[in-house]
């Protein structure tokens, strides 16, 4: 198989986000870029220079609409999500590019493919239900994690032994049952009118104005277009605070680890 570095993984997955802006586009389909996809776009008109994925989000209604018919026109790329693929223990969406391979942290680790992460963007009538709610998320996570052998195992011989006492007494679960929990704790007020939304896919504690997210621009990521919410300064604030400061030196560091390739 073909190693694919750094530069290479990148345009990937710009490949697999025109796509689906593209698709979202021609379906009426509403997402935009989130998280540090946004602030790259805004502060470098591009990646952060040491950020390595691609962040979208969606409204519920937008992101069940792509659920069920994104994977109906076939070819190289796939939405993989917890509501749908029993074999899928991350707890967001993502479209992967089928044709490549992605080992986490290494080929020791989990193996998937190079891929770009769809957050889904919840109903929250108030903050003492979304934080019931987080609450339940950041349980299941540690769950999920220690499952799959997903923490680290530096640290006092202690944890290490803490870590792989929990992992045995977890084998017996599914290997996406805490990723289910959480997908099914997302939608506890999908049937009731409110103006916040949250996404419960991890365990952020964040809440924003739904009406912040029902109108868009263009912004230059990469030197292509894409969507964002015309509100994106308020939400930056939100997420980073003085967001056009960069950090301290010691923290312009990936959070990923990964070993990527092409299938021939």
């Amino acid at each position: 198989m073909q190693r694919l570095d750094d530069k290479e993984v990148r345009e990937i997955q710009l490949q697999i986000l025109e796509y689906v802006a593209r698709f979202c586009e021609k379906n009426g389909i509403h997402y935009w870029l989130d998280y540090g996809t946004l602030l790259g776009a805004v502060r470098h008109k591009g990646y952060i220079p040491w950020d390595d994925d691609i962040d979208i989000g969606m409204l519920r209604p937008d992101y069940d609409r792509f659920m069920n018919t994104f994977n109906r026109e076939g070819g190289r790329y796939r939405f993989w999500c917890p509501e749908r693929d029993d074999d899928l223990f991350y707890p967001c969406g993502k479209v992967a590019d089928m044709q490549t391979l992605l080992y986490e942290p290494d080929e020791k680790g989990v193996a998937f493919a190079v891929n770009i992460d769809v957050f889904v963007y919840d109903n929250v009538p108030d903050e003492k239900s979304a934080w019931k709610m987080y609450r339940k998320v950041q349980r299941w996570l540690l769950l999920n994690m220690l499952q799959h052998n997903l923490i680290s195992d530096r640290g006092k011989w202690y944890k290490k032994t803490a870590k792989k006492v929990c992992s045995t007494l977890l084998k017996p679960f599914p290997s996406n049952y805490f990723v289910k929990k959480i997908a099914q704790n997302a939608r506890c007020y999908e049937k009731t009118e409110t103006e916040q939304v949250g996404m419960f896919m991890w365990s952020d504690r964040l809440l924003w104005d739904k009406e912040a997210v029902r109108s868009y621009e263009k912004v230059t990521f990469e030197n292509r277009t894409f969507d964002a919410p015309v509100q994106w300064d308020e939400w930056l604030t939100i997420l980073y605070g003085d967001y056009m400061q960069l950090p301290p030196e010691e923290e312009r560091v990936t959070h990923h680890a990964y070993v990527a390739y092409y299938k021939p």
